[in-house]
């Protein structure tokens, strides 16, 4: 309902620019201000609030087991591959070592 301070401070704006009287001018220009900076405070609360508290919540323990459960068998079937015997590939040559010219 933050827009209601902005539909206030068009009407004291108004009613400044309508009134002759210099003391009303005065004040209702100051409530034109307050209303506006009333609307900027609850527009910038309405589009950032809810963004800084956006702080994740620990898992239960339960949440925590179950989610290890469901990496367990991907890790199973993954060393289970590795483990079956499979045909030794070719062994490559050995790049030549570098000596170092300052060592004799």
């Amino acid at each position: 309902m933050y827009w209601l301070f902005l539909l206030l401070a068009l009407a004291a704006f108004v009613f400044a620019l309508s009134t002759t009287n210099m003391a009303l001018l005065v004040l209702s220009l100051v409530a034109a201000l307050v209303f506006m900076l009333l609307w900027v405070k609850g527009l910038y609360a309405a589009k950032f609030d809810g963004v800084v508290n956006d702080v994740p919540r620990p898992l239960h323990a339960a949440e925590l087991q179950a989610l290890r459960e469901q990496l367990r068998p991907a890790a199973t079937a993954d060393a289970a591959t590795t483990t079956s015997p499979s045909p030794a590939p070719a062994a490559a040559p050995a790049p030549p070592q570098l000596q170092d010219p300052n060592q004799p």
